[in-house]
């Protein structure tokens, strides 16, 4: 008998970004602050409900790597 495959959950750029986020001591409100990117988005793109866009990705990126090293934004 075939083995059954369990279907994988989506990998967005969000998933990558929201354990940075969560590192960096950032909240959702302010990331969206920085980015100018809807909070609810930014949520839905953590959770894997879309796919952000190349240039939302690296708003969300360039707003991370503003963050001074210590999580104070």
């Amino acid at each position: 008998m075939a083995a059954r495959i369990k279907p994988q959950p989506l990998v967005t750029g969000g998933h990558a970004w929201g354990k940075e986020r969560v590192r960096a001591g950032l909240s959702l409100r302010r990331l969206s602050e920085l980015t100018g990117i809807a909070r609810a988005y930014l949520s839905m793109a953590e959770r894997g409900r879309l796919v952000p866009t190349g240039e939302e990705y690296r708003k969300v990126m360039a707003a991370l790597d503003a963050v001074p090293k210590d999580g104070a934004a």
